[in-house]
């Protein structure tokens, strides 16, 4: 599986297996990781890293708003998508 700005880790010193999302505009930089473990299975964390990749590349296109400004804004949405997830 591939994708650009999306790339697979597996750390066998820390158990963390999943992908990493990083998205760099104008100096500033958005990094999300997704844990197989959180999601199911590394088909469900790599849908998940390119749903956010696509809503945030989706913003940056189309939004007048700086890069600095919709990276929070991605991270608080995730952030609390994550809540509710585990509630």
């Amino acid at each position: 599986m591939r994708a650009k700005n999306i790339s697979r880790y597996n750390y066998k010193k820390t158990a963390f297996q999943g992908w990493r999302l990083a998205i760099t505009r104008k100096g500033h930089t958005f990094i999300k990781y997704f844990a197989d473990a959180k999601y199911g299975d590394f088909r469900e964390s790599f849908k998940a890293a390119v749903e956010a990749r696509n809503a945030i590349l989706y913003e940056l296109k189309n939004a007048t708003a700086s890069p600095e400004t919709i990276f929070n804004a991605a991270k608080e949405l995730l952030t609390q998508q994550e809540a509710e997830d585990e509630a």
